[in-house]
């Protein structure tokens, strides 16, 4: 035996250390391995391979030759056993003296392991995966021809926000881009005080806007900043290329001529009842635009609505009961006759300067109730409908008074009188959310293509599917500001952009 020496021994302890703790690392990546892999169905195991002593019964065999793959769960637990082992001798406590791994051939060359550091164990749970195709997080870095750029934006920008679609007073609230620099002597926009509330009642009539108000849209077509594609203001009538061909207003325009210079002029009343005036001037000085607007009409006092009852409502009740009694379709026969020959009607009595407003597409006169199956609102003072209103209703399905029966309103759209009033079954109020089946009977005048005008009830508590909208007829003049008129009547308050 050969001598013993305190340098053999610390070489030895450095070596049993060395591959001590390599093979607890290398035991530890491949089990967390198993166990991260055993989530998905992993590939076959490779064969199972064994290992064999030669030559000296001192020899064990080589840690680095294990099949860590393939360990049973004994092999597991005699395993672990060895490592309770091997820090025991560690921590020099009384065990048997290790054996140090050795390995020679018959030239008699030997190579002993050298003292390393002890490897970095990685974290519980985190192995090695090379071989399941594992893709790398990418690196920090970033191509220079990519850094720093700004976000992908549509190319028609954000889209915008549809707060606009519930027929009743300005809506101002919506997001908007910032408005184009004031005229000289313009001022800007003064936002009138009846804002529209918000509401998560969203109705398909009067159609949505830009600015708060179809008025404030063309009002913003006319300025300046604005670019124009072609000379429309030439041609008789003239209409903005944009409004040409839409239902959803009334117009009235002319043109001037003084001396080398002509003038467009134009007045539209919307179907929101919003109204705008403009201008063009274009000749030997250029092209002048100019344009005044007022915004949709706030809501009517309940004192107001009631004495428009007692006139344009009593003259429209009274031109559809009429209707009804003659047996004869109204003008065209059409749903939407009745309606706008019985404000033609209460025109004819009162006159152009209290003369109702006309029925202008779907709208004919001060918006009292919006509503579609589970919601609606009311808007106003007054506390019931009233003989005279009329109502619209766009695609309805209406349950009938036989059980199973209904009834379909409105392809899409169909017009009627009321010719009884309608206490609604709960107390109601300007602004308040108010169920149809709240509302109540409506007992109204209507007639269709081929079918004279006949009277009819219907029990909004019944609606099924569609959206209904009831009207006041009103004086033009008290409620939107002005007739339709080329001309701004004197002291009218009117807003520009």
């Amino acid at each position: 035996m050969a001598p013993f020496s305190v340098s053999d021994l610390k070489d030895r302890a450095s070596q049993v250390k060395s591959a001590g703790l390599k093979s607890y690392s290398s035991a530890r990546d491949k089990l967390s391995s198993q166990s991260n892999a055993s989530r998905t169905k992993p590939p076959l195991p490779p064969p199972r391979r064994t290992t064999q002593n030669h030559g000296n019964s001192n020899e064990t065999t080589d840690v680095e030759k294990i099949d860590w793959a393939n360990l049973s769960e004994d092999d597991k637990q005699a395993f672990f056993t060895w490592l309770d082992e091997f820090f025991a001798r560690y921590l020099n406590l009384t065990i048997p003296a290790p054996r140090v791994t050795a390995s020679s051939d018959s030239s008699g060359d030997q190579t002993a392991r050298s003292p390393r550091n002890s490897p970095s164990l990685p974290p519980r749970g985190v192995g090695s995966r090379i071989n399941q195709n594992v893709v790398p997080d990418p690196p920090n870095e970033v191509p220079a021809s990519r850094r720093n750029l700004p976000p992908v934006l549509s190319q028609h920008g954000p889209p915008k926000i549809n707060v606009s679609t519930k027929p009743s007073g300005p809506t101002i609230l919506q997001e908007q881009p910032d408005p184009p620099p004031s005229r000289p002597g313009s001022g800007s926009v003064t936002r009138p005080s009846h804002s529209i509330e918000s509401t998560d009642l969203q109705m398909s009539f009067p159609p949505s806007t830009v600015n708060g108000s179809a008025a404030a849209d063309l009002a913003s077509f006319m300025h300046p900043s604005t670019p124009w594609d072609t000379e429309w203001y030439a041609f008789n009538p003239p209409m903005p290329p944009y409004l040409k061909g839409s239902s959803d207003m009334r117009f009235a325009g002319s043109f001037g001529t003084s001396g080398g210079t002509k003038t467009a002029r134009g007045v539209i009343l919307f179907s929101d009842l919003s109204m705008c005036w403009y201008s063009v001037t274009f000749g030997n000085g250029g092209v002048t635009r100019w344009a005044r607007f007022l915004p949709c009409p706030a809501p009517m006092s309940g004192a107001a609505l009631q004495r428009a009852a007692k006139t344009h409502g009593a003259a429209v009740a009274t031109f559809a009961k009429d209707a009804a009694a003659s047996g004869r379709p109204v003008a065209r026969g059409e749903c939407w006759d009745i309606a706008n020959e019985g404000l033609q009607y209460a025109a004819s009595l009162y006159g152009p300067n209290n003369a109702p407003v006309l029925s202008t597409s779907r709208a004919h006169g001060h918006l009292l109730y919006c509503g579609k199956p589970g919601m609606g609102r009311w808007r106003g003072g007054d506390d019931r409908f009233r003989a005279g209103d009329i109502v619209e209703w766009r695609e309805v399905r209406i349950g009938a008074a036989r059980p199973g029966a209904f009834a379909i309103l409105g392809n899409p759209d169909h017009t009627a009188v009321l010719v009884q009033d309608t206490v609604p079954r709960r107390v109601v109020g300007d602004g308040e959310s108010v169920m149809p089946a709240d509302v109540g009977v409506l007992t109204v005048v209507e007639q269709s293509a081929g079918h004279a005008p006949k009277r009819d009830s219907y029990d909004l508590a019944k609606l099924q599917k569609g959206e209904v909208w009831v009207y006041r007829p009103v004086s033009m003049v008290e409620y939107v500001g002005s007739a339709l008129n080329i001309d701004i009547p004197p002291g009218l308050e009117t807003y520009s952009v």
